[in-house]
């Protein structure tokens, strides 16, 4: 993936010399128009580090001058040598640092201790290697495939990807929600994460486990956090390539909201799921309790494709099934532990089974899977994952409007991770009158009995749930009850309600924050 980017408004100056342009410039890239001339292109990855990228720059500058740049980040400390079309002797040596972060700069003229920019880049083969192994491999010119293992952030012609991802809550803060937006296009890449109903603080954002900005928080309300490449005011330089990589938003050692992004569409031979909840799916609605997301092919290996299903119906089942992969075996793995082989045949799929009552081949489902990161590896290198949602509701973002005015506050009620499809509301209403209500609404529950609780204190008043398998329920609670009201024995204002289960686990729970 490659970017041509110019800014500003001047003509640009003429080259240096003679020989800069019949060394660097390609019948495909343009000397004309703008300040300054950039072509940024993310090398593909072999897959040896599922997570590094490696990022070359070229620029020509308004006074003449060229440079050429080689970044590597989320690479393992130490040396690497850089190969352009000869490779037999590179070209330089980078030392990658104890933060995964290491770079290169030749220029023309000399520019200090930076090497002499004196060789060829354009529709040029470049390696980056450490000893015999090749990291990356790719041809650098103004309409190269380009790629990396995240498929880079270039947003070429050749690659317009668009993405969105529901981030999966895992932290403290039960209520916290995020999204993943990312686009490239012809002339700009757009990446943001936006979060809401955030506790107010500061929290950094990893993406492949390194810091690349902050979020603050004040209030429940939305914050959003933008990068784009070229920049323009307001948001933040795309340096880095979030495709294919783990994002989280964490606070200290926490983690609050983890997702992870698929590769770009020319690096992965597939078409990513453009909003936010279209990677997953509701199976069972009202009459079933299971889930179906797909899972992220991080651009290792093209065309492969794979699913999760969990089922909470009586038993508890997870299937992991993947498809148009080579024949051979693959390692199932969730929250870093290996949980079985994935044996694909001829036909190039495979699937694994477990169940928390297995029999024939089905294997023993005793571990967690909601919240959890889910891989599909190949050797050492991810080739499909995700990170399971804890809930129907967190994955495709079902959640109803709100309101919060000084007579009325409707709040949804959040699934806790206990029931996969769980929902429902509450609402507080101040009558003209003076008279109070709190009406609690609850949906796709097995049908029973269920405690309410307030600020930690049960009620002497049960929400009765009706409907086989699954049902609605409700309650109100009025200051002035009618005969098919309970008492309002609690303060509502910013009061917390929880609903329980037989067993007394919270199932779905709120705040109702009236203004």
């Amino acid at each position: 993936m490659i970017r041509v980017l110019r800014h500003g408004s001047a003509s640009v100056l003429a080259l240096a010399t003679g020989l800069a342009a019949s060394l660097f410039l390609s019948s495909d890239v343009s000397a004309k128009g703008g300040d300054d001339q950039i072509v940024i292109q993310f090398l593909t990855s072999t897959g040896v580090d599922a997570n590094g990228t490696a990022r070359a720059r070229w620029r020509l500058k308004s006074d003449g001058d060229l440079d050429f740049n080689v970044e590597l980040d989320h690479m393992d400390s130490g040396a690497y040598d850089l190969y352009v079309t000869d490779l037999v002797a590179p070209k330089a040596t980078i030392q990658v640092t104890s933060l995964g972060e290491g770079e290169i700069e030749f220029a023309l003229p000399q520019d200090g201790n930076k090497p002499l920019f004196d060789f060829p880049v354009f529709d040029e083969v470049i390696e980056v290697r450490q000893g015999s192994t090749v990291f990356f491999h790719d041809t650098f010119g103004s309409g190269g495939a380009g790629g990396g293992s995240g498929g880079g952030s270039g947003g070429s012609s050749s690659d317009k990807t668009k993405v969105g991802v529901y981030m999966v809550n895992v932290g403290p803060d039960f209520n916290a929600q995020g999204k993943l937006k990312y686009e490239a296009k012809s002339t700009k890449t757009k990446f943001s994460i936006e979060v809401e109903k955030l506790d107010p603080g500061t929290y950094d954002v990893l993406v492949g486990g390194s810091p690349v900005s902050q979020i603050t928080t004040t209030s429940s309300a939305s914050v959003e956090v933008e990068f784009q490449n070229p920049v323009e005011p307001g948001k933040t330089l795309l340096n880095f390539d979030p495709l294919g990589a783990q994002i989280d938003v964490v606070q200290g050692a926490t983690v609050y909201l983890t997702g992870v992004l698929p590769a770009s569409n020319s690096s992965t031979g597939t078409s990513a799921p453009k909003k936010p909840g279209k990677g997953s799916k509701d199976l069972g609605k009202s009459k079933d309790d299971s889930l179906l997301v797909s899972l992220a092919n991080s651009g290792v290996l093209a065309g492969a494709k794979g699913k999760a299903k969990l089922s909470q119906s009586g038993e508890t089942e997870f299937e992991v099934e993947i498809e148009h992969v080579p024949a051979g075996d693959y390692a199932l793995v969730v929250a870093g532990v290996e949980r079985g082989t994935l044996s694909a045949n001829g036909l190039g799929g495979a699937q694994l089974d477990f169940s928390t009552s297995p029999s024939g081949a089905v294997q023993l489902l005793d571990f967690e899977v909601k919240g959890q990161l889910i891989e599909v590896k190949s050797g050492a290198n991810v080739i499909l994952s995700v990170v399971f949602p804890t809930s129907v509701q967190s994955a495709l973002g079902k959640f109803s409007k709100e309101i919060f005015k000084s007579n009325l506050v409707k709040v949804n009620l959040i699934n806790a991770g206990v029931d996969l499809d769980a929902n429902g509301g509450v609402s507080w209403k101040l009558k003209s009158s003076g008279t109070e209500t709190v009406r609690i609404d609850v949906r796709d529950l097995a049908a029973g009995t269920y405690g309410v609780k307030v600020n930690g204190v049960a009620s002497a008043t049960a929400l009765i749930v009706k409907g086989a398998p699954y049902g609605k329920g409700k309650v109100t609670f009025s200051s002035n009850p009618s005969s098919s009201q309970a008492l309002l024995d609690f303060d509502p204002v910013d009061a917390t309600v929880e609903i329980t289960d037989a067993l007394g686990v919270v199932v779905l729970r709120t705040v109702i924050d009236v203004p």
